[in-house]
């Protein structure tokens, strides 16, 4: 067994490769505002607020339609959602060109909302899936995770010296277009090459049309809804790990670049975090080093909280042991759906689900740490962080519920 899996691990490595890619760049034009925040704000005339709401059109419409999304990825060609979805990410992206008012943008947002989140995540997650064998999953998911975290650092790398040659000769505007054009190009460029390359999923012919039985059929499986509690507690980390850097600024009195470095340092642990969680994943079970990398995100952020007066270098050290963990975890949630024994023909639906549910810590993480950080300033990052703690052991408690569930599933077969 172990040998047939390896082989079709290997068999579609460059299949992998090319969604890892796809599934780092289809971003690039919808989060490319906050990378140049203020000269995009300059640009386009728009004030902080109708910034804000450019981001809340793309995020909320991907928060309340993950599910619809999952069904449909579940009776839709996978190869052909995802090579529509970012062949049609890259037109929104040339009419981005166009925009020459704050409403035309928030249609293109809304565009893109629909076009990397409602059809592009759960058929790329499903994808994954199908590249690889039951016992290569955590490893297939490690992969894609980490591929699309060294993809991050190399297109924002190429689209920078991109916007600074063009800016230093035509100005700001010109460069940013020179910037949305790269991204626009290489998203279609990819959505061609998907459609040429990717091979659909095997699914039994009942999955060609839509059947609303699936969905309850989803909804039903006991280990959907704990991957939901599993997914949710793993990405409270990833949307509060940010706080790390003004924490640094504020309590430890780390000059500001020493602050980014700390948030920037998430992003070269990410692969090496990825790809060896998923190999151990693999080895030594998924849900046993889930609960070791909630733990060690546990114990480090109580130390970040309970001990503001820690050197430098331990507060990097500690900040370094969180990251292991939560990109560990955040590579390899999704293999577990093949050993909770989620079948294929409904994974579309069950990673929608899973999704919505999962993901809401992006919309409530950062609205509880600006309340809490207003009532009780400097003192509200320790609050908060213990906050965070208590929630990466109720997802140890999550996975000792997982690990029960699939216990008794595999009696009763």
């Amino acid at each position: 067994m172990a040998e047939k899996s390896g082989s079709k691990m290997k068999k579609n490595i460059w299949r992998l490769a090319i969604l890892a890619i796809a599934g780092s760049l289809i971003y690039g034009l919808p989060y490319f505002r906050t990378y140049y925040y203020d000269a995009y704000l300059e640009t386009y005339n728009l004030t902080n607020t109708q910034m804000g709401a450019l981001g809340s059109m793309f995020g909320i419409f991907g928060m309340v339609s993950y599910l619809f999304g999952g069904v449909v990825a579940d009776f839709i060609s996978t190869k052909k959602l995802l090579s529509i979805s970012l062949i049609l990410t890259g037109v929104a992206g040339f009419l981005h060109l166009f925009a020459t008012n704050y409403t035309m943008l928030l249609i293109i947002y809304l565009v893109w909302g629909f076009t990397a989140l409602f059809a592009f995540w759960p058929a790329l997650l499903k994808g994954i899936r199908s590249l690889a064998a039951p016992d290569e999953q955590g490893k297939a998911y490690g992969f894609m995770e980490a591929g699309r975290g060294v993809m991050n650092a190399a297109h924002l790398a190429i689209a920078l010296a991109i916007i600074t040659a063009v800016s230093s000769k035509r100005g700001d505007a010109a460069g940013l277009n020179s910037g949305i054009i790269f991204y626009s190009i290489v998203v279609i460029v990819l959505g061609v090459l998907v459609f040429l390359f990717f091979k659909d999923p095997e699914v039994s012919e009942k999955s060609e049309r839509f059947n609303f039985k699936q969905v309850l059929t989803v909804v039903k499986l006991p280990q959907v809804w704990i991957l939901c509690l599993i997914l949710c507690c793993t990405y409270v980390m990833n949307m509060s790990y940010a706080y790390f850097n003004p924490y640094a600024t504020s309590a430890l009195g780390v000059a500001m670049i020493g602050g980014t470095i700390v948030t920037i340092m998430a992003d070269y642990i990410r692969p090496f975090a990825s790809m060896g969680g998923g190999v151990l994943a693999d080895r030594m079970g998924r849900p046993k080093i889930m609960a070791a990398s909630f733990a060690i995100m546990a114990v480090g952020t109580i130390a970040i909280a309970l001990f503001p007066s820690m050197s430098v270098a331990v507060f990097v050290l500690l900040c370094a042991i969180v990251y292991i963990g939560m990109y560990c975890n955040y590579g390899i949630v999704f293999s577990l759906m093949e050993e909770g024994g989620i079948p294929m023909e409904v994974s579309g639906t069950a990673i929608g689900m899973i999704s919505t549910i999962g993901y809401l810590p992006e919309v409530i993480c950062p609205a509880a740490a600006g309340v809490i950080l207003d009532a009780y300033s400097e003192a509200g990052y320790k609050y908060y962080f213990i906050a965070v703690a208590v929630v990466m052991l109720i997802g140890i408690a999550g996975i000792a519920i997982w690990t029960r569930s699939i216990k008794n599933q595999n009696i009763s077969k």
